[in-house]
Order: structure tokens, then sequence, then C-alpha cells
């Protein structure tokens, strides 16, 4: 695992491929979809404190506090690190996606080893973060 232990973990609003290539290709450090650790299905209130146990950073695309069922007030409360996909990659095919992950993960991943306990950014098409 490089990059000092980062670790990420990707929801289900992401391919397990993609996060399967992303790990064994790029050497930025330790990255998981949710599905490897078991969590799968499972509501984000069980499974999103135990990912903040873990020391994982979480990688979501899910915006909406309703579906997600933590604020992001909740989320800082509980010491999370989160990282938002914005809402650009919901109309986006597998590939294109899959190609912005590729394009793009070395940028998510430098944000995401510079997130205090309690942040959360939302990063956009061009992988620029705004702190929420």
């Amino acid at each position: 695992m490089a990059s000092g232990g980062l670790r990420l973990l990707f929801d289900e609003m992401y391919s397990h491929r993609h996060v399967s290539f992303l790990n064994a290709e790029s050497e930025l450090g330790e990255m998981v979809h949710i599905r490897e650790r078991g969590w799968s299905g499972r509501p984000d209130k069980e499974w999103v404190p135990l990912a903040v146990q873990e020391g994982f950073v979480i990688v979501t695309g899910d915006r909406n506090d309703r579906t997600r069922g933590y604020t992001v007030a909740d989320l800082k409360r509980m010491q999370a690190r989160v990282v938002l996909v914005g809402p650009f990659m919901d109309h986006m095919r597998r590939w294109e996606r899959a190609k912005w992950w590729v394009r793009r993960i070395e940028a998510v991943a430098a944000i995401a080893s510079q997130l205090t306990m309690g942040s959360v950014t939302m990063v956009d098409r061009n992988a620029r973060p705004t702190v929420l």
C-alpha cells in the first residue's frame, strides 16, 4: 500500500470492477469496494460507522441526505472523511465513468489524503474540491 496508508472505500454507486482495476494499477493506496467488505446492501447507518472505525475515506456519489441516511453535519460529527463525487457522474455511462476514474484518481486520492477527521468534500468534473 502506498501514499502513507491511504484507504479509500467506494460505495455501491461505483462498479466494483472499476475499483478493483484502480486498486491493482494505481499504487496510490488501498482502494476497496463496499462489496469486498461484505457490506453491500446494508443501510448506510450500519456500514458508515464501520468504515470510519477502520480508517477509510468514503467515496460516494450519494449526495441526498434522505437516501444516504446521514446529513453532512452527521458525517462530520462522527468524524467521517468523505469525498462526494458531484452530480455530473449521474449522467455518465459505465465506460465514461471508467475513463473519468482513470484520469482523475490521482487528484481524488490527493484530496482524500488531505482530509482531516470530520470533513466532507465534493469534487467536480475536473476533480476540483469544494469543502462542505
